[in-house]
């Protein structure tokens, strides 16, 4: 008889292992479907976040084509500034610092090809000379 007990001990602790693993199973599948849900909910956040940082840019964007245009008006209107300067229309305090920059980058490329080219002459000079020490 004690084989019979044990044997029905077995039996249900066997029906009880089953009973865990199926519970077990579901609160696995459970888990997987909420873990799921939870990364659609994230990525819908974060597309929204996306969305308003795409918002923000494109203002920038315009923002920044709006400053282009105006620059570019302003630049227009500097040179149509000292043609008028030559009529006599009264905006040569405007145009004076430009034309002073314009002057001072042209002395400026000047200067630099200046040195260069005595740079070269010197480096020239000295290896003429070095060669007639030799001779």
């Amino acid at each position: 008889m004690s084989e019979t007990v044990q044997l029905e001990q077995l039996l249900n602790e066997k029906t009880g292992v089953e009973d865990e693993s199926r519970e077990l199973d579901e609160e696995q599948r459970q888990l997987k479907l909420r873990a799921k849900m939870l990364t659609e909910k994230i990525i819908q956040e974060l597309k929204k976040k996306n969305n308003a940082k795409q918002d923000a840019v494109n203002k920038l964007q315009s923002k920044v084509g709006e400053l282009e245009s105006q620059l570019n008006s302003l630049s227009v209107s500097s040179v149509i500034g000292t043609s008028d300067i030559a009529e006599g229309n009264g905006e040569e305090k405007a145009a004076e610092p430009f034309e002073a920059e314009a002057q001072m980058a042209n002395e400026n490329i000047v200067s630099v090809t200046e040195v260069a080219e005595a740079t070269i002459e010197e480096s020239i000079d000295s290896k003429d000379k070095k060669k007639r020490k030799f001779f």
